[in-house]
């Protein structure tokens, strides 16, 4: 055979293969790089490996794909990574630096160790498997297998978590990382900040079987750390136990349970709490409300009927008997009063306004005053919807306040500043959330308020001797009730009932002579006018009347305020300790928020409170969550 010339590199090295291949009647592995399955991991046979001094030991590399089939073909490479404390290694050795994974994926690595250390600790150093990922932008595919050099007897050993105080409300972890330090004790470790054991970091899902721990030396000692964490890695429950090598046995395996204990943050600092009250079944208080209200369209010939009704009553003055609410006494209104009276709407009278007649069959005065107001004047006004929309606006409340909690020198108790900031009433058909200190004056801090931290939870006062407020509900209501349905109907930016009732009477007019009357003036014409009266002679008991009228419809919201201090609060809510500082971010957590929690279990917090109106008095229970705007001595 002459001399072998190739000169194209590509056909010279195909042709060099197929001469091999035709020599030798075994099969080629694949050359470099030549693997069909991507490399995903590295597996060892040993989680870490034992060597007497000057001895050796077999190690097996597997490398696998991202469906764990293996991956032929591959150069691995080999490298003694040295510890702090053993920089030399001992002097050990690979048997090579680099080999390709057969048609396993495996590799077998010879270990060889030097010297051992001095004392009694083993020498502790790594082997590194690497592979070049196929991307050659990412890092290598690693595996390190911590090695100990020594004559000590080995043991194994069974690490199982176990958590200590468990309460109802601490079902927030999920996995136990357990941090095993060969030759270390508990003092040196920070379970804040804790170093990456040589052994790496054991996950252990709640429940699973012990995580196990082969090659341990028996002699010194041995920390172990478990930090449980929950779905959003946050530490919830820590502990750290010191293991004696002397207390265990190489014939077989110990199992020892680490306690953990719950993490409790500290709930010390400022809050700005919402709070959210359903209303339902109604306060007392706020069906009397919606009847006031109901008065302006309760008959056919409303509201003509009860501004007559005021008007009449206005006659005779106001007296103990006979109070302004309109109201007329029969036969105390004296005669203009009587003879307003007899032209009244008979009972049993027609349905429709119109057609309702008097004791001696004529039209009404009731029907006449109705007739003042213009065909649809009335219906944009919308009067027999407030009703509806008081109770409605009634039937939820929000109220924001600050939470300011100290400790207060014993251990878990804490001195509470609970300040009513802001309240709405957010069913109302414009809500608007109303500042405190824009109502009358009123109680709206409670100082001193006993809270004790227990379990994972703040508890502020108790049942039985709450925190009180003076709320003043009625008085919100009246508001915004004023600034919602009735400054909507005037198309007003603000109103109250004041300007609604002075609105509403003005709608009503009469042509005098060409000249267009409104309100009281055209009411004064109509009637007097009916019962044989000179002109004015109803112009100040109109006048009196839309006031009596006012302040009857502005009273009605009175009986939704209590006297003194009217609304009694206890609670309690989760500490939420969002960044592991050990000081509550916030105070309940809210469900709806995609905010993350390492402490919270599970939602807002709880207030069972009691309202105290004029008209009686009801258990409340509302939800709450409170933000951290200041922290502790801020």
């Amino acid at each position: 055979m002459g001399p072998f010339v190739c000169l194209p590199a590509r056909r010279c090295w195909a042709l060099f293969v197929a001469l091999v291949a035709a020599c030798s009647n075994r099969a080629l592995l694949p050359m470099p790089d030549a693997a069909t399955v991507a490399p995903h991991s590295i597996q060892a046979t040993s989680d870490t490996v034992a060597i007497p001094p000057f001895g050796s030991r077999l190690l097996v590399f597997h490398l696998l794909g991202r469906q764990g089939e293996a991956v032929p073909g591959m150069v691995m490479s080999f490298s003694i990574i040295d510890e702090e404390d053993t920089p030399d290694s001992g002097g050990a050795r690979l048997s090579f630096a680099s080999a390709l994974t057969d048609g396993d994926g495996a590799v077998t690595l010879q270990v060889i160790a030097g010297k051992e250390a001095a004392g009694q600790e083993p020498l502790k150093f790594e082997v590194r498997a690497s592979v070049r990922d196929v991307d050659p932008l990412k890092d290598p595919i690693h595996l390190d297998v911590p090695i100990f050099v020594t004559t000590n007897a080995l043991a194994i050993v069974e690490i199982l978590p176990v958590f200590v105080d468990r309460s109802p409300i601490d079902n927030s972890a999920t996995v136990t990382n357990i941090y095993f330090y060969d030759d270390t004790t508990c003092a040196s470790v920070s379970p804040a900040h804790p170093a990456l054991p040589m052994r790496g970091v054991r996950p252990l899902p709640l429940g699973d079987p012990p995580a196990i721990f082969t090659n341990v030396v028996a002699s010194g000692v041995h920390a172990v750390l478990g930090l449980a964490v929950d779905n959003n890695q946050g530490v919830v429950a820590q502990g750290c136990s010191d293991l004696l090598g002397a207390s265990l046995s190489s014939e077989q395996p110990m199992l020892v349970q680490l306690p953990l204990a719950w993490i409790y943050p500290s709930p010390a600092g400022s809050f700005h709490a919402v709070s959210n009250f359903s209303l339902a079944p109604p306060l007392p208080g706020t069906v009397s409300a919606q009847n006031t209200w109901k008065d302006l369209s309760n008959d056919a010939c409303d509201p003509a009927r009860l501004w007559l009704d005021c008007t009449i009553d206005a006659l005779s003055g106001t007296s103990a008997d006979d109070p302004l609410d309109c109201q007329p006494v029969p036969g105390g209104e004296g005669p203009l009063g009587a003879l307003l009276a007899d032209r009244r709407a008979a009972s049993g009278g027609s349905r429709a306004c119109v057609d309702q007649l008097d004791g001696s069959g004529k039209p009404s005065l009731d029907a006449e005053v109705y007739a003042l107001f213009p065909a649809t004047s009335l219906s944009d006004l919308r009067l027999k919807k407030l009703p509806d929309e008081l109770g409605k606006a009634l039937t939820s409340l929000v109220i924001e306040s600050t939470l300011t909690v100290t400790a207060n020198g014993s251990a878990n108790a804490f001195n509470i500043d609970h300040v009513l900031t802001a309240i709405e009433l957010p069913n109302a058909d414009v809500p608007s959330l109303l500042a405190m200190t824009s109502l009358a004056p009123s109680v709206r801090e409670a100082a001193f308020v006993p809270g004790v931290s227990r379990a994972g939870q703040l508890e502020i006062s108790t049942a039985s001797n709450p925190h009180g407020f003076t709320l003043e509900l009625g008085s919100a209501a009246r508001f915004t009730f004023a600034a919602s349905s009735l400054a909507t109907r005037l198309h007003a930016d603000v109103a109250d009932v004041s300007v609604f009732v002075e609105v509403l009477a003005n709608l009503a007019r009469r042509d005098e002579n060409g000249t267009t009357l409104r309100g009281c003036d055209a009411l004064d014409s109509l009637l007097c006018a009916e019962v044989g009266q000179a002109r004015g002679c109803l112009s100040a008991a109109c006048l009196s009347g839309l006031q009596a009228l006012i302040q009857r419809l502005d009273a009605s919201f009175t009986a939704l305020d209590g006297q003194d201090l009217d609304f009694y609060l206890s609670g309690i809510a989760p500490i939420v300790d969002r960044d592991g500082d050990g000081y509550a971010d916030a105070l309940g957590c809210d469900t709806s928020a995609a905010a993350s929690s390492s402490s919270a279990s599970g939602g807002p917090g709880l207030w069972l409170s009691t309202f105290r109106s004029r008209t009686g008095i009801t258990n409340l229970y509302g939800s709450w969550t409170a933000e951290r705007y200041l922290a502790p001595g801020q």
